[in-house]
This record gives structure tokens, C-alpha cells and sequence, in this order.
């Protein structure tokens, strides 16, 4: 039986990090379709999928919606541009890669492909339901200047690149969704003060399992469950509660096909690409690579940190010769 209303979109709509992963597509039970579901107290059909893109939300999301479909929401895009090798490339450390080209590769895809990929799924989400309400978000801002964590090496030249992305995004996404006659959620300005390292964060920096990295927090699916609510119509359950209905939603998963996307991956500092790189840029290969045996993710302890504060120290040094 179709449910009312239906969830399309990518991980940040399948709940990445807002609890345990379910199926192959994530689906948390805490993410913020399931709290929009109990604070709507609308049965849902949960689409969304980790690594989705346009075509993929075309492909294997889209079916679930028909004629009795009241609400839908939506979160794509990001994928498409390729925001998460945008991701793993900057996380690199300087001697590595050079992510300006990476960055403007994404940028150009996003100006250039992405509102007529928006445009055509929007076309039909609103044919195959033309009676709902639906709600487009876009992202939160992912940093707002600090990477505080120990095997990452964001520069603040590449956080400020990443968030002209975040917010070129956020343009396409309400242009698109306006021309739809959607309502547009921006997590921006809501997201403001809890991005990545803040005192209180919303999204999460690096994370175990890796998947849930630079996704929101209980938080903030939290946070993203309110404005979604609020944009239908419906009053948003303050921080850090969810209306409840008198019963239990259903929550009834589509087909669990991952998106096309990657998923974030550290970076490997003895692979060939590191120590090669360590030596062009005057480093010594050797030592980096001890220094990354010693830093390992698993590696706990005095001698670990000493370890991971000379890596950041000699990205600094190869990012200071380089003028970045």
C-alpha cells in the first residue's frame, strides 16, 4: 500500500549519521524523514539512499510516489557535483595533491549540469505526484574555518572553496525547487555556530564507521527535521524532542541499491602517491612514512600524537612553500 509521504534523496536523506545503519542504503532510524514521519504522524516510504545522485533518485526512488502521495521531501545534488572526492581529495595533506583543479572540476559541474538535473527530477517527482507538498533542502556549511581532526589536513583556502560549494549549491537548489513550486529548506543560517569542530557540533568531522563523516549528527537530522517540518506547513518540535502521534508511524523501505557516489576515505599517507609526493616536495619519504605508521587511526597514546602533530606540522610547511 503507498505510504503518504515519501523521502527521496541521498545520504543526508537516508539518516547517515543519525544512528545505526539498517540496510545498504542506511536508512537510520533517527533520520530526518523517520522524525518528520512522527511529528507529521504520516506513514512513510523511505527512498533515500546512500550515494544517490539525480539519476539514481530517477532510477530506483521516484516509483514509490503516486496520486495518494501527500508529502515528499528531497535532498540531491551534492553527489552529482562530486562532493565527496571533493571531500577526500582536501583531506589530503599538501604534499600530496594539488585540489584547486579537483574543486574547479566541481564547481564547473555544478553551474553547468546540475540545474537541468534538478529541473528534470523535480518534473517527475510533481508528475507522479502532482496533489503533495513537497520540500527541497539544501546543506549546511561544513566548516566554518577549523579542521580539528587528527588525520585530516583541510587547508582554510580549501574549507573557504568548500563552502563557495556548499553555497552555489544552495542557490541552484532553491532556483530549481522554486520553478518547481517547491518549498526550499536552507540549513545554513540554522546550521550556524555547530558546522565541523565547533563547541557544539551538528556535523560531524571524521567518524567511525567512516561513511558517517561530514554528515549530520543526531542534532542535526534533528535541526533538519524541524525546518522540514516547519516547510510543510506544520509546526517544528523544539530542540532536542520530536512530536509524537498517538501511534507508531510505518516506515517501509524501497530497494536498497546504493547510490553511484563514494563514500569518504582517510587519506593513505604510505601510498605510492604520498611518498612520491613527499619527495618532490622536500620531505623526507622515510620519515613521513614512519611518522604515519606511528599515526595511525588505531594508535593511541603520547608517542600517536606526536606523530599526527609533526605530519600537520610539515602540511603546514609544504602549504606555506607553496604559497596555499
Amino acid at each position: 500500500m503507498p505510504q503518504p509521504y515519501v523521502a527521496l534523496g541521498d545520504s543526508y536523506a537516508a539518516g547517515v549519521g543519525g544512528g545505526a545503519r539498517r540496510n545498504a542504503c542506511w536508512r537510520a532510524a533517527e533520520g530526518y524523514p523517520v522524525l518528520v514521519a512522527r511529528s507529521l504522524g504520516l506513514d512513510l516510504a523511505y527512498q533515500a539512499c546512500l550515494g544517490a545522485t539525480t539519476r539514481d533518485v530517477e532510477r530506483h526512488q521516484v516509483s514509490a510516489l503516486g496520486p495518494g502521495t501527500s508529502h515528499v521531501s528531497l535532498t540531491v545534488g551534492g553527489n552529482d557535483i562530486g562532493f565527496v572526492p571533493v571531500l577526500v581529495e582536501c583531506a589530503k595533506p599538501a604534499w600530496m595533491v594539488d585540489t584547486d583543479p579537483v574543486i574547479d572540476a566541481a564547481l564547473a559541474t555544478l553551474r553547468a549540469e546540475l540545474p537541468s538535473r534538478l529541473s528534470a527530477l523535480l518534473a517527475q517527482v510533481t508528475e507522479a505526484a502532482p496533489d503533495a507538498r513537497l520540500v527541497v533542502t539544501a546543506y549546511p556549511l561544513l566548516f566554518s574555518g577549523e579542521d580539528c581532526n587528527a588525520l585530516t589536513f583541510f587547508s582554510p583556502h580549501e574549507m573557504r572553496r568548500i563552502g563557495e560549494g556548499v553555497d552555489g549549491l544552495a542557490g541552484v537548489v532553491a532556483t530549481a525547487a522554486g520553478a518547481a513550486g517547491a518549498q526550499v529548506v536552507d540549513p545554513r543560517e540554522a546550521f550556524g555556530g555547530h558546522a565541523v569542530c565547533d563547541r557544539e557540533e551538528w556535523v560531524s568531522g571524521v567518524s567511525w564507521p567512516l561513511e558517517e563523516s561530514f554528515h549530520p549528527n543526531a542534532l542535526g537530522h534533528e535541526a533538519y527535521a524541524r525546518l522540514v517540518t516547519e516547510a510543510f506547513g506544520e509546526p517544528g518540535a523544539g530542540a532536542g524532542e520530536t512530536a509524537r502521534p498517538e501511534r507508531e508511524v510505518v516506515v517501509v523501505d524501497g530497494p536498497a541499491v546504493p547510490g553511484e557516489a563514494p563514500t569518504f576515505a582517510l587519506p593513505d599517507l604510505l601510498s605510492q602517491q604520498s611518498l612520491e609526493g613527499a619527495r618532490r616536495h622536500g620531505l623526507d619519504p622515510e620519515r613521513v612514512a614512519d611518522l604515519a605508521r606511528r599515526a595511525d587511526r588505531t594508535a593511541t597514546g603520547a608517542d600517536a600524537d606526536a606523530a599526527r602533530a609533526e605530519l600537520h606540522a610539515l602540511d603546514r610547511l609544504v602549504r606555506e612553500r607553496l604559497g596555499t
